[in-house]
């Protein structure tokens, strides 16, 4: 699969173009929303968020979800604590009052988390051995030889559109206007705390069964560990009335 948050690229002409009014937050958390089946699961399958069925049952509620979790849990605490490229650029952000946006835009946010997943499975469909388009070309099964191992063209189009998408999201982050921001005196206690939650996490996962070998299951586990440390982080951070 072409990399979770690579997915962002394609839809993100959609963000800033005035002919059609979406939601930036929808579109982009939408877009990587049908990966979240394998974070929730920890291990590299999804049986419903990658389907069209799921899209609307699955992708839409989740994406909406994780909107709600970002910005009313995540957002503040994880721009405070970030380095300072990343606070000067975000933190023109954390005013926005996501719960008064969505009571008045509630349709026009539901209509972006659908166009953000379906993006993603359009993307998958040309990367993934199950994907439609894969399925129906002769010319994506075929192999090419690199340094002696035969690799699939639809797999050379996953980490090469990955790759290009990671740099495009990476690009487009770094043209965000700078502001002038305090850094936070408390980086190290939240960083410490998303560290130890992760190698929790992961060292539980090990425990029950997953084994070092399995680098997908492996690489998924981490990624969710590290998620699930940016929410737990800011609540656990509130608890000490840091972020009251």
């Amino acid at each position: 699969m072409p990399f979770t948050f690579s997915h962002p690229a394609i839809i993100l002409p959609l963000t800033t173009t005035k002919r059609l009014r979406l939601s930036a937050t929808g579109l982009i958390v939408g877009s990587m929303t049908p990966d979240f089946e394998y974070f929730i699961r920890m291990k590299v399958q999804s049986d419903y968020s990658h389907t069209l069925a799921g899209l609307f049952w699955f992708d839409l509620p989740l994406g909406l979800i994780l909107c709600f979790i970002y910005h009313g849990i995540v957002r503040n605490c994880f721009i405070d604590n970030a380095p300072a490229f990343i606070q000067k650029r975000l933190d023109k952000f954390k005013s926005f009052n996501w719960i008064k946006y969505f009571s008045l835009n509630w349709f026009i946010v539901c209509i972006s988390v659908i166009i953000g997943a379906f993006s993603h499975l359009l993307w998958d469909s040309f990367t993934h051995e199950t994907g439609y388009f894969v399925e129906r070309s002769s010319l994506l099964k075929e192999s090419v030889h690199l340094n002696g191992l035969a690799v699939p063209i639809y797999k050379v189009i996953q980490h090469l559109s990955s790759l290009i998408g990671g740099l495009i999201t990476v690009t487009a982050f770094l043209t965000i206007e700078r502001t002038t921001t305090m850094t936070s005196d408390n980086i190290s206690k939240y960083w410490l705390s998303i560290v130890l939650i992760i190698l929790t996490i992961v060292l539980l996962r090990l425990f029950f069964g997953l084994q070092l070998n399995q680098y997908g299951n492996l690489i998924v586990t981490i990624i969710s560990a590290g998620l699930a440390a940016l929410i737990l982080t800011p609540l656990i951070l509130k608890r000490e009335n840091k972020y009251s």
